[in-house]
């Protein structure tokens, strides 16, 4: 049984690497913004507590999760997590997946590109409401997501598998949401006292 697994994980070991390195390309890029964001607050050109520094630390987070200190806390928590954590991830990748099968070829091939990228980068961004702040930050985290799903749709065979292609794009979403959404409460922990 365990050769067996090991046999499978080694065969799709090119998917995993993918998968990582999706992943911590999506956290490079978070990171990236929310420093240049900080920096901008501590030098008193915007502000984190109002205003458009508020929209920008807003815009990074998922649409689910954007309301989160305004409500009460358990059901912000509980409401959150499974917006955030469960829901998005599952509905937004199902329409990335039809746009992934719209602009590709039979071959798993991207056919259309320039309607995959207006896709993934606009329309990501635009879904999560706000505005051209979310079209920088979301959708260029859509661009990411689209491209894992050309990346992990052909197996070690040659096959491909769109279970997997759409798998992966959810367990990425769902863990950089998970991640926010820790954040967020420790955040919302921190300010409580």
């Amino acid at each position: 049984m365990f050769k067996k697994l090991y046999d499978w994980t080694q065969s799709n070991r090119a998917r995993f690497g993918e998968i990582g390195a999706t992943f911590t390309a999506v956290w490079l890029w978070v990171m990236l913004v929310t420093t240049f964001l900080a920096m901008l607050t501590i030098l008193g050109i915007t502000s984190a507590d109002g205003g458009e520094g508020s929209r920008l630390f807003k815009g990074m987070l998922p649409l689910g999760m954007q309301s989160f200190a305004d409500t009460s806390l358990t059901v912000s928590l509980i409401g959150s997590f499974l917006g955030a954590c469960v829901m998005a991830p599952l509905i937004e990748e199902t329409f990335r997946a039809g746009l992934c099968e719209l602009c590709g070829d039979k071959d798993g091939n991207v056919r259309h590109l320039f309607l995959l990228l207006a896709g993934s980068f606009l329309g990501f961004g635009l879904l999560h409401g706000g505005g051209y702040f979310s079209i920088f930050i979301q959708g260029s985290l859509g661009l990411l997501l689209g491209r894992l799903w050309f990346r992990t749709l052909r197996g070690p065979d040659g096959k491909l598998n769109k279970a997997w292609a759409y798998g992966a794009n959810v367990f990425v979403h769902a863990a950089y949401n998970f991640s926010l959404f820790c954040f967020q409460v420790y955040m919302v922990r921190s300010q409580m006292g």
